[in-house]
């Protein structure tokens, strides 16, 4: 017994400690504003995007304020670590070793992902470069699982790491896992690939995406008709939209003519998947039907 306590007390503070590794931040004159929570992910990982400043000090750590109980840095394991890196293997230091829990920032930009995973104990660092394409591919969707015809997004011309897609999504038998659907950064499978953290992941209460990983989850249509969908490759985020109901095979009156306005209640889209404030002549979608501006 004597022997068990003296284990659990040798234990105790590593216990206590790995309950605090609930939140990080990025610390120092290198990041705008001196202090950045990360961005947790359902995984173990931790990831900061955005803005970083050359010669500025970078340091994280598990606690917001440095004089808090059970505070912890990364502590890379070689000097002079830049915040550009394979998988740098780091150790959990205390306070008095904050100095030496730095990381270099060798460029002034608005594209640092650093990504903190504490599965590995490692931290990833990477200028992002912008994705030149994105798809969407899968059973609930017209194209099905065939190579070289993937439905494409449209990127957002004043964001460019944002991309849309506005389309039907419902059950077709005609294809392998009929209810499902991922996203591809390119009209073929390798290398670049969104995943849901969990398989048959309803697409509306989808937050946060999953790249770059071998586990093949894949999200899957609850409510079928007509959706929106909006995904950030830089902060790997995703935001769906339901339209509404597929359209149905009415003849004319499934096709409404207006006027060349907005509509008094809700939002339009082009067949591209953007919003459109001032129809111009075309075809849109609101809530999941079709309109024809003339």
């Amino acid at each position: 017994m004597k022997r068990l306590l003296l284990i659990l007390s040798f234990l105790h503070p590593f216990i206590s400690f790995a309950q605090d590794l609930t939140h990080f931040w990025a610390v120092g004159t290198a990041v705008p504003g001196g202090i950045q929570e990360l961005t947790p992910f359902p995984n173990k990982q931790f990831k900061y995007t955005g803005r970083l400043i050359e010669g500025g000090t970078l340091c994280f750590r598990n606690k917001e304020l440095p004089t808090a109980t059970g505070i912890r840095y990364l502590k890379p394991t070689y000097e002079d670590a830049y915040a550009v890196t394979n998988a740098t293997p780091f150790t959990l230091a205390m306070a008095r070793d904050s100095l030496e829990s730095l990381w270099v920032v060798p460029l002034t930009e608005d594209v640092y992902r650093i990504t903190l995973d504490l599965n590995k104990k490692t931290l990833t660092g990477e200028l992002f470069r912008p994705w030149n394409e994105l798809f969407i591919v899968g059973g609930a969707t017209e194209c099905g699982w065939v190579t070289y015809t993937f439905l494409p997004f449209t990127r957002d011309e004043s964001e460019i790491c944002a991309w849309d897609w506005t389309g039907e999504l419902k059950e077709r038998q005609e294809f392998g896992e009929p209810r499902r659907f991922k996203f591809e950064g390119q009209n073929a499978w390798e290398p670049k690939v969104l995943h849901p953290f969990t398989q048959d992941e309803d697409i509306l209460q989808s937050t946060q995406l999953m790249a770059g990983t071998s586990i093949d989850n894949k999200w899957s249509v609850r409510q079928e008709g007509y959706y929106h969908i909006r995904v950030d490759v830089f902060r790997e985020t995703v935001r769906a939209e339901y339209l509404g109901p597929a359209p149905t095979n009415e003849g004319p009156t499934a096709v409404e003519e207006i006027a060349n306005r907005q509509p008094s209640n809700g939002q339009l889209y082009d067949l591209s998947g953007r919003k459109v404030d001032h129809p111009t002549k075309g075809i849109y979608i609101k809530e999941g039907r079709k309109f024809i501006v003339k």
